[in-house]
């Protein structure tokens, strides 16, 4: 029985008699695959990848959450023994985590291997087990449910928009209709009440954009509240860069004004090459998210 064959069995006793949502013999497959492409020269040492990232459909998502953890496991064995088959070395103990792609549908499932060093595997693996720790310990919540959640403690701020009418003494508006009298003066005040209403509209809508400094692609943004992150499922823009965590930074908008915060990420988050918790944003401000790094354009 060959390594795949086994690694098969060893995954359909984790399911029993429940069907899987898909073929783990395929999977095992691509992550081979994935493993020979992503394999690189390093110091002389064929290096393979390290991090191995699963992303499925939603609805599998919510079946094969009870399972990650064992399935993880599986799958890392046979890493480690397909490295050991190939001779290649490995910087760690690999890394398995599955991620939520919503324009996958139920049944097709990708795999990316990616070779990173010792240290980012080390921190990918820190922000792993406490993004598990924290879905397992929310009292009361739908483990499926919280892996799409979105948890942030910014909040745009409310534009102030003040009363017309009551914000402006009548004298100043008896000022701007000279030589009327009270009825004319009446109709003034409406008429600069309405004149004023229509300014306190709702503000424009957000319109900015990230664009990539190295490959030029644009990520436009439409949202008041923009997630970057590395899961598609919960980032408005998903970015492939194992230094991106799932949850990366926030961008907000005011009705006036951007600005952005880091979620608590691994890597953190820099404006113009500084690393920042919270700061405004301006035009032409570069943002760096892992190793990307975007100039912002409102």
């Amino acid at each position: 029985m060959n390594f795949l064959s086994v690694f098969e069995s060893r995954v359909s006793d984790i399911f029993g008699t429940v069907r899987a949502p898909f073929s783990f013999k395929k999977l095992a497959r691509h992550a081979a695959r994935e493993m020979e492409d992503q394999t690189l020269v390093i110091n002389g040492v064929d290096t393979a990848p390290a991090l191995y990232t699963i992303l499925v459909a939603s609805d599998d998502d919510a079946f094969l959450t009870p399972y990650y953890s064992k399935i993880s496991r599986e799958v890392r064995e046979l890493v480690k023994a397909q490295a050991g088959r190939k001779r290649y070395t490995l910087v760690g103990e690999p890394l398995v985590r599955f991620m939520v792609d919503p324009a996958l549908k139920s049944g097709r499932f990708s795999v990316f291997a990616e070779n990173v060093d010792a240290p980012t595997l080390g921190r990918l693996y820190e922000e792993e087990r406490a993004y598990q720790q924290k879905l397992t310990g929310e009292a009361g919540v739908n483990v499926p449910e919280a892996r799409g959640a979105v948890h942030s403690s910014f909040e745009p701020s409310p534009v102030a928009i003040p009363d017309p009418v009551a914000t402006v003494p009548p004298t100043v508006l008896r000022d701007q209709l000279p030589g009327m009298g009270g009825a004319a003066a009446t109709g003034g005040v409406l008429s600069v009440a309405s004149n004023m209403a229509d300014a306190r509209q709702a503000p424009a809508a957000p319109r900015a954009l990230l664009k990539d400094v190295v490959t030029g692609e644009e990520h436009p943004i439409s949202r008041a509240r923009c997630i970057i992150g590395r899961e598609r499922a919960t980032a408005d823009i998903a970015l492939r860069d194992p230094n991106v965590s799932r949850c990366h930074a926030e961008l907000a908008y005011t009705g006036t004004d951007w600005s952005i915060e880091d979620l608590n990420s691994t890597n953190g988050t820099m404006v113009n090459n500084r690393r920042i918790t919270r700061c405004p944003l301006r035009d032409g401000d570069l943002l760096t998210f892992g190793l990307s790094t975007f100039e912002f354009r409102s």
